[in-house]
């Protein structure tokens, strides 16, 4: 009986919630290539909220059918409270979030307009799992005031000049990242500090000169680093074709075998330093494109709503994946990814 009652409350507070919802919804007609996922970004609310609005039993939609969206284009959440000061910046308190049956991480990032490294990085998570009834915290609280702040390592109004500047190591940092703050190459800081690893500590000091070009001789793998992004891109397509055929392995980042992600970690990792992040995340830390390049990454939502695969971008159509069957290349055109297509991303500049 007990079990019965919770089942009737819980009934009665989302029937409560879903009238006030349609209470200012919008008819939208399904047009041709919509899906539940694309409409739900569009007006900013999520794939089970449609199909509990509309009454859908499943993902299914049709051309021409009209759809009660919940709300409007530009709501946005409305539980993060502010505290305002003429003399301090806007603080935001701490906001925690309760997971729900179909959440992700990549779900709860889109709500709440933050990325899921981020989410990953306030809830001290090492991978995407995240479980029903799970509280993770959503918004950081920040007592910092504006302008009052200087960076402790500022990087050089001119770091490409003949002179030499030192660097110390902040908890968070990567050559890749150090490399982009101070306009010179991995292969350049790896040389001038003689480190054969991408690895560095914090509190470290290194040394970057702002020489021209320097050729990494020690660099661990034995490849020289490109100087230019039309090298890079060759670089990770080349490595990536020789790959071919390796197998599928689910969190696999070597040539023992790959998932998706892992393919683009082991071969960015070529020619740049880059985390070892799920599909979300490397979606989160690129730039979008309106139509791939050579060298691009293309994204499909496959197995759950958002960025779920990945792949590179070859040109005429063709991508280079690690796909079920293991690395293979694909057609965009092909009816299975072409409906899964979620749009192409740019890292190597």
């Amino acid at each position: 009986m007990k079990q019965k009652l919770i089942g009737l409350t819980a009934t009665a507070v989302v029937g409560s919630s879903l009238f006030a919802t349609m209470a200012n919804a919008e008819s939208v007609k399904v047009k041709s290539g919509d899906t539940l996922w694309e409409l739900s970004r569009e007006y900013n609310t999520t794939v089970q909220l449609l199909k509990t609005t509309n009454g859908l039993t499943s993902d299914f939609i049709r051309v021409g059918q009209v759809l009660e969206i919940p709300g409007s284009k530009t709501t946005t959440p409305t539980n993060t409270n502010t505290n305002t000061s003429s003399n301090t910046s806007t603080t935001t308190k701490a906001t925690s979030y309760k997971v729900k049956a179909g959440d992700s991480l990549w779900v709860i990032a889109k709500q709440y307009n933050t990325s899921v490294s981020e989410l990953k990085k306030l809830n001290g998570l090492s991978s995407d799992l995240i479980r029903v009834g799970q509280v993770l915290t959503v918004k950081k609280t920040s007592t910092t005031k504006p302008n009052n702040s200087t960076p402790s390592n500022p990087p050089s109004s001119s770091p490409n000049t003949s002179g030499t500047n030192t660097y110390t190591v902040k908890a968070g940092d990567s050559l890749w990242k150090i490399a982009n703050q101070y306009n010179v190459t991995i292969g350049e800081i790896k040389v001038a500090n003689n480190l054969k690893s991408d690895t560095i500590y914090v509190g470290q000091k290194l040394k970057l000169s702002g020489k021209e070009t320097i050729q990494p001789d020690n660099n661990s793998s034995g490849t020289k680093e490109p100087s230019s992004s039309s090298s890079k891109i060759n670089t990770v397509i080349s490595e990536a074709k020789s790959l071919m055929g390796t197998p599928y392995r689910w969190g696999g980042n070597t040539p023992a075998g790959f998932d998706c992600s892992g393919f683009i970690y082991y071969v960015l990792n070529k020619v740049t330093s880059v985390s070892r992040l799920s599909t979300a995340g490397y979606w989160d830390i690129m730039k979008s494109v309106n139509s791939p390049s050579v060298g691009d990454f293309v994204f499909f939502t496959t197995y759950k709503e958002g960025p779920s695969h990945m792949g590179i971008y070859l040109g005429n159509n063709e991508f280079i994946h690690a796909s079920s069957s293991g690395v293979t290349i694909s057609n965009l055109n092909n009816s299975y990814w072409k409906k899964r297509y979620l749009g192409a991303k740019r890292y190597l500049n």
